[in-house]
């Protein structure tokens, strides 16, 4: 009877200390997937913040705003070399490498959209960012 007991108590105790271990490496696993994450999107951020800092450097002496063209000229002789993308326009947004630019009817710059600070910050919904060029909070850019 004693050594039933005993073979019990030692199954149990083989399948908890089992299972913890499983969930030891499953939060293991979660917590490096998260700092991956967090890593990725601070990269973003300052790439961004980057850009924003030489656009202001090349754009704010001047009085007016740079136009369309002046932006693009701009970026594509800044852009490394390493870092192939396309420029597009979506949802009234001029979407550069990393900062997207409002432009108006005149083609000059109305702001600029933060987009991975914005998107990182305040947590916009999927219907927001569908139609980030009228959601998205426009920061002046000089």
């Amino acid at each position: 009877m004693r050594i039933r007991w005993i073979v019990v108590a030692l199954a149990l105790s083989l399948a908890l200390n089992v299972g913890l271990a499983g969930l030891i490496g499953y939060q293991t696993l979660d917590f490096a997937h998260l700092q991956s994450d967090q890593a990725s999107t601070w990269r973003d951020i300052t790439a961004e913040r980057l850009q924003l800092r030489a656009m202001r450097d090349q754009f704010c002496s001047n009085s007016t705003g740079p136009t369309r063209q002046e932006l693009l000229a701009w970026e594509s002789e800044s852009r490394p070399a390493n870092r192939l993308g396309e420029r597009y326009d979506k949802d009234g947004l001029l979407w550069l490498r990393d900062v997207d630019v409002k432009l108006d009817d005149g083609n000059r710059l109305v702001g600029v959209c933060p987009y991975m600070t914005w998107q990182a910050l305040d947590s916009p919904t999927s219907d927001a960012l569908d139609n980030a060029g009228a959601s998205c909070p426009l920061e002046p850019l000089c």
